[in-house]
This record gives structure tokens, C-alpha cells and sequence, in this order.
């Protein structure tokens, strides 16, 4: 599953962060950042709700400590839910 979310388009998440070599990395720290994964995971997981997604993220945030690579942080947040 983290595959299908992680293949999709994300270069308008890639546009909005501030840096440019920090595309690969998710921020805890920016909301939008947790509302983006939010967003693809929903695709994919309809029916989880938004509590228990939060929830995952929430807990990797936790977990990984320092940068949060894009990939290895997806994949910690699904294998939460």
C-alpha cells in the first residue's frame, strides 16, 4: 500500500516546500504537510477516518526522529493503520 501512495504525483507538495532539497522530507511541524498525507492516504484507505490517520502520523512523528524521509515515513504511517 505505502507503494501506491508513494508513485503518485507529488509535485505540488514538492513545489510548496520552502526548500527544494527538503522535498523528500516531511515536516511534522507544518500542517499542511500532515493535511497533504492526509489527503493521499484517503485515496487509498477511504475508510479510515481523519482521527485515526492523524492518529499514525502523530505516532511516526514520534518514532523518527530528525528528518522524516518522505518514504520512510509513509511507510511507518501505514503500517500504523
Amino acid at each position: 500500500m505505502p507503494h501506491r501512495i508513494l508513485n503518485e504525483d507529488w509535485s505540488d507538495y514538492d513545489k510548496k516546500k520552502k526548500k527544494w532539497e527538503d522535498r523528500f522530507f516531511f515536516s511534522c511541524d507544518e500542517p499542511w504537510e500532515i493535511d497533504y498525507l492526509i489527503g493521499k492516504i484517503r485515496k487509498h484507505e477511504p475508510t479510515k477516518s481523519d482521527a485515526t490517520i492523524r492518529a499514525a502520523i502523530a505516532s511516526c512523528c514520534k518514532t523518527i526522529s530528525g528528518n522524516k524521509p518522505r518514504e520512510t515515513f509513509v511507510k511507518c504511517v501505514m503500517g500504523k493503520l
